[in-house]
């Protein structure tokens, strides 16, 4: 938790509670996720990187179930932490830098900041698992 406070502490107030909120509901299944009590969104339906308008960094990102792009399951170890390798928007690697949420994924890297993960478990009802905060390490072929 040290680190994850460390990378924490240089964001702004708003961006520190909604990524502390990921850490407070992982590993819960429920329904979508609302606005914090302030206003902020944790993630948006619309897309699946969520890039807030006040931020240079992607707050969050969603995997959806029969989405169009090739996301993989986590990868569990035995010690509790996992990976995930989540597929960058617009499917054309060589189209990267034109989506400004891949930037921002991108902008996370350089800075250290991580990014809260949901995926969808259910259709009907849509119900999703939050997974919490992951450190966006690299990018490689989409």
């Amino acid at each position: 938790m040290l680190r994850v406070e460390e990378s924490l502490s240089r964001l702004t107030e708003r961006h520190q509670g909604a990524l502390r909120w990921f850490v407070a509901h992982e590993g819960e299944d429920r329904s979508w996720p609302g606005a914090l009590a302030d206003g902020t969104l944790l993630a948006t339906k619309a897309k699946g990187i969520y890039k807030p308008s006040w931020s240079k960094h992607v707050l969050s990102v969603r995997q959806s179930l029969g989405g169009p792009y090739p996301d993989r399951d986590p990868e569990l170890r035995f010690d509790g932490t996992w990976s995930y390798d989540y597929f960058q928007e617009n499917p054309d690697p060589g189209q990267r830098d034109t989506e400004y949420t891949n930037l921002g994924l991108l902008q996370c890297i350089e800075d250290g900041v991580p990014v809260g993960v949901i995926r969808q478990i259910t259709k009907r009802p849509a119900r999703y698992r939050i997974l919490g905060l992951a450190a966006v390490v690299g990018w490689e072929a989409g």
